[in-house]
């Protein structure tokens, strides 16, 4: 029974992309840049669009328990029409407290949002134009409090600074209870459902991004919550990138190219 009302509470609907996404990426110059956490591994992907080099420093304004910078800043060349991506292994920022990343190239700064864990299952943020990609999105908070009535996925990402969009489409939803005749027993499975998209087609970089919505019924009021899918760097031909991680002579730093 409680799968069947779990079934209609559960309605997944497409609709158009809200104007609320706020993407997670920094523009410096020429560079474009993102951030997340794997684990406890940070990562920042620079994508340097210009001809020539640049040099970029990568530091932080959040301190540890001793009052020390989680990281020490990190200096990096980035080839013209390259991609890298410089992974650190911070220490652990004082309790209550994100990690803060900035970079900078001779007097300015940006800060580079730091995207960490959450509901959708994804390790690469860098993708190929004109590619395949998956989420595996956990509707576990289906079952927490509040409890959503419904779960809406755009109908599209969005490329940002253009009017270019591609479709999402729901390959699969599965999970929660079922009756299992054979056993005579009712079993949970975790619920998820898997997202798909094509990347879009361009030589240089683009900048995509989704997100889906949770909508709410208490009493006479009905509200909505966002929740932001993760921003990805979409390249072409025209920029080089490589995820062989290379080791420099610090131990807790690698730095792809």
């Amino acid at each position: 029974m409680r799968n069947v009302i779990l079934a209609l509470l559960l309605v997944v609907l497409i609709t158009v992309p809200a104007l609320a996404i706020e993407p997670k990426v920094a523009y410096l110059s020429d560079i474009t840049s993102i951030a997340w956490m794997d684990g406890e591994e940070l990562n920042v992907a620079l994508a340097n669009t210009s001809g020539t080099r640049s040099v970029i420093t990568i530091s932080t304004d959040t301190w540890d328990s001793r009052w020390r910078p989680v990281f020490s800043d990190r200096t990096v060349t980035v080839p013209g029409r390259t991609i890298v991506i410089v992974s650190i292994k911070p220490s652990e920022p004082r309790r209550g407290e994100s990690i803060n990343v900035k970079i900078s190239e001779y007097r300015r700064s940006v800060e580079v949002p730091v995207q960490t864990a959450s509901i959708f299952g994804t390790k690469q943020y860098v993708v190929p134009a004109n590619s395949n990609i998956s989420f595996t999105v956990d509707l576990g908070f289906m079952f927490t409090l509040p409890r959503p009535d419904r779960l809406t996925v755009d109908s599209h990402y969005e490329v940002l600074g253009s009017r270019g969009r591609g479709p999402i489409k729901v390959e699969s939803f599965e999970g929660g209870l079922k009756y299992v005749p054979s056993r005579n027993s009712i079993e949970y499975t975790d619920p998820s459902m898997v997202l798909s998209m094509r990347t879009p087609q361009t030589n240089g970089l683009e900048v995509i991004t989704f997100s889906i919505s949770k909508a709410f019924t208490s009493g006479f009021r009905r509200y909505e919550e966002e929740v932001p899918g993760p921003t990805l760097l979409v390249y072409g031909r025209n920029l080089r990138f490589t995820s062989t991680a290379v080791k420099p002579s610090d131990d807790d730093t690698r730095i792809s190219r």
